[in-house]
């Protein structure tokens, strides 16, 4: 009789482990519908469901890394008494789940239960059926925006060219050729023959200059409807500087004897390059006023007002410019910017929100600046 109380306990207890996993993988199921939310909240409450499948649940907690997202459960602590596995993007690495118990457990059968390991890579493969979805529904959704902004932009495009007081055939002339660049590749190189006057029509666009320490000084951000390389036009035929994509990235090349058969014909195009290698000569004696004659904060200060008012003008700068390229526009090295960053977070002067930089005061900002 005791025996057959003692194999009924077994079996319920057994139902009852098997009834927690059951609950896990609905509730998991019922949040990962959601492709609206924002990800963060999802994959936090994903931390705080999935260890109601585990036997030790009050103990159990999870922490999901995907790409510059972070969450845990409440009191999460990595320990040795864990599983762990990698997360992917259709097949490519994308973060990683640990599941750990925070105190230690009996282990009669060992740590985890067979059915824990299993219910562990059943939680896996959904989260990454959840992010490989939403991936490819965000990659549809910018397909139709990107369709209409294409459209726009192209129209725009024009706009801009036609108020440089070009005519459609010279329009047509300096659009012939355009080629896209993706994130990252160089546009042009320093020390190159300079075939082209380059207008950028798409994306942004870092100039630098590269010293024989391969170290590279950032001199200008350029976004669109901007013209690159004028100093070479009457020059000495070659590139001072190094153009790179920061965004993915069109740009139409105009062959120079082109774009100097325009100038001499359209006396009023030539005043509107005149005024643009004006200012963008203005900028440059700025930034080296600033380089050489400010301390790293006032050289800080510089670069941010630089970046919300030109080239994002917002108060939001965001993580299309790296804290790379702004240690190399400020004249620093990346260890002392991030340094001034967090004295400038520290005083609410910015926020910083995954790497996005956003400017709360511009008064303060702007004094630190002045005082260099």
């Amino acid at each position: 009789m005791q025996e057959d109380n003692g194999n009924i306990e077994i079996i319920l207890k057994s139902l009852n482990e098997r009834k927690k996993e059951l609950e896990c993988i609905y509730q998991l199921d019922e949040v990962l519908k959601d492709f609206d939310s924002d990800i963060k909240l999802v994959l936090q409450q994903v931390s705080e469901i999935i260890p109601v499948g585990w036997r030790y649940s009050e103990i159990c907690k999870v922490r999901i890394s995907v790409s510059d997202i972070d969450v845990e459960s409440e009191n999460f602590k990595k320990t040795e008494l864990k599983l762990q596995s990698e997360l992917y993007i259709d097949n490519l690495p994308a973060g990683e789940i640990v599941l750990c118990y925070v105190k230690p457990v009996r282990a009669e059968k060992g740590v985890f239960l067979e059915e824990e390991t299993r219910l562990f890579k059943t939680v896996v493969e959904k989260i990454n059926q959840y992010l490989s979805f939403r991936q490819l529904k965000e990659i549809y959704s910018d397909s139709i925006h990107n369709k209409t902004k294409l459209n726009n932009n192209e129209q725009s495009f024009v706009e801009y060219l036609k108020k440089l007081s070009l005519s459609d055939d010279e329009i047509e002339a300096v659009t012939k050729v355009q080629i896209e660049f993706k994130k990252g590749e160089t546009i042009c190189k320093q020390g190159s023959f300079a075939s082209f006057i380059m207008i950028l029509k798409e994306g942004m666009v870092k100039a630098f200059i590269e010293n024989s320490h391969y170290k590279s000084h950032v001199f200008k951000i350029t976004k669109p409807f901007n013209i690159i390389g004028l100093s070479s036009l009457y020059g000495d035929n070659y590139y001072h500087f190094s153009c790179q994509a920061l965004l993915p990235s069109k740009v139409c090349l105009v062959e120079r004897n082109v774009f100097d058969k325009i100038i001499r014909s359209n006396p009023v195009f030539s005043i509107e390059i005149m005024r643009m290698y004006s200012n963008s000569l203005q900028n440059v004696y700025d930034k080296l006023g600033s380089v050489a004659n400010k301390q790293a904060l006032g050289k800080v200060c510089d670069s941010l007002l630089y970046l919300s008012a030109k080239v994002f003008e917002s108060n939001i700068i965001d993580t299309t410019v790296t804290r790379k390229d702004i240690a190399e526009f400020s004249g620093l090295a990346t260890e002392n910017l991030v340094r001034i960053l967090s004295d400038l977070k520290r005083d609410n002067i910015i926020s910083i929100n995954n790497k996005t930089i956003e400017i709360l005061n511009f008064d303060t900002l702007k004094m630190l600046s002045n005082l260099g």
